[in-house]
């Protein structure tokens, strides 16, 4: 390996000229494919996250007619389940007002299980058991202040007032929470449930996760339960990143194409040269192999200094001139691809010089 290695620098010294144009070469191809298609990939990265940000990954149970009974340790169970980022419950609906001053109402529901984070508090704290939250949409019909106060149930006016706690702001497939009020609850002190949210880790889980949900969730009528899935927000997110993706793959081939073929021309013209360097090396007892991942490794030197050199160029300038760069794992591909075309390019040119014979090469007219 270390002579390898040996011969494989003073062939890069040796053959000035090809070493220093698969460099240039590889340098302008990651390049161009970084500051063209990375610039894609990472567009369609940030368009795919403003879609996801809509739903796709939100499964939403719920108990239209009332005759499901989802049972309140439905969120903490079906948030155990792998697939799974978080899940919560909301019981039923309760109207509300300010005992201090009544002429404002509200919808409330118990909610069972961790708040997710598109439920932010922007307001007070979250609130422990027995204790309520209220959306940013229901503050001032309530007329909460900014110490908050207290809610009761419009139709149970006797009942105790229920401190408010704190507001949040719902945003994305949650937004419309942002008008009702959250009174939390243990799972051992709720009723049955109305609604349960389950978030996904991931698009692709969306059919599977479904199919167990509808045989997981705690119920004492599972086949009155209704289960939701953003089928047509995820067709969509197909859709387009599909069309995004298949012009970044065309565009990255054409690139690739020419750079192939300009690395063929380079290690042709520089293997017919030292096509007597070979026949010497034959003659003297080298192996065929040994001549051939030599030649490869040789390619190999400007090859690596040109894709480090156009990685960072090509990285450098997006993070210049755009607001987002592409994920490492597709900088560390492009590098890995064009180091892959190099090989894959001299290696047939690199076999067919090691193989012809040395006596022939060698013979002086």
């Amino acid at each position: 390996m270390r002579d390898l290695a040996r011969d494989a620098v003073d062939g890069a010294r040796a053959g000035r000229t090809m070493t220093l144009t698969l460099t240039v070469v590889l340098a302008i191809v990651c390049f161009a494919v970084l500051v063209t298609t990375g610039q894609s990939a990472a567009s369609e990265a940030r368009i795919v996250e403003q879609i996801d940000s809509a739903g796709t990954r939100l499964i939403a149970q719920s108990d239209d007619g009332g005759n499901a009974g989802i049972q309140a340790t439905a969120p903490d169970r079906l948030a155990g389940l792998s697939d799974v980022t978080w899940a919560f419950g909301l019981g039923e609906a309760v109207d509300v007002t300010n005992p201090a001053l009544p002429d404002g109402r509200a919808a409330s529901r118990a909610v069972v299980g961790d708040l997710p984070a598109d439920l932010a508090i922007v307001q007070g704290r979250p609130p422990r058991p027995g204790e309520a939250i209220a959306g940013t949409g229901v503050t001032a019909a309530l007329h909460l202040g900014p110490g908050l106060g207290t809610i009761r149930p419009v139709a149970a006016p006797g009942d105790d007032p229920v401190a408010v706690v704190g507001a949040f702001e719902a945003t994305g497939p949650l937004a419309h929470l942002n008008d009702v009020i959250l009174i939390a609850a243990a799972p051992e002190d709720a009723e049955t449930l109305r609604y349960v949210y389950v978030m996904a880790d991931d698009v692709a889980v969306i059919d599977r996760l479904e199919a167990v949900l509808r045989t997981s969730t705690p119920a004492l009528n599972p086949s009155a339960l209704t289960v939701e899935t953003p089928a047509g927000a995820i067709a969509l997110r197909d859709v387009i990143a599909g069309r995004l993706g298949a012009a970044s793959r065309q565009l990255m081939a054409i690139v690739m194409g020419v750079g192939a073929a300009i690395i063929a021309v380079t290690m042709a013209s520089a293997t017919a040269s030292r096509r007597r360097d070979f026949g010497r090396r034959r003659a003297l007892g080298a192996t065929r192999s040994a001549l051939v991942a030599t030649t490869l490794a040789q390619s190999s030197l400007g090859a690596l200094t040109g894709i480090t050199l156009g990685t960072a160029a090509g990285v450098v300038t997006l993070a210049a001139t755009t607001a987002s760069l592409p994920s490492w794992r597709f900088v560390a591909g492009v590098a890995g691809l064009a180091l892959l075309l190099t090989l894959t390019t001299a290696t047939p040119i690199a076999a067919h010089a090691a193989h012809r014979d040395p006596l022939r090469i060698l013979r002086v007219p």
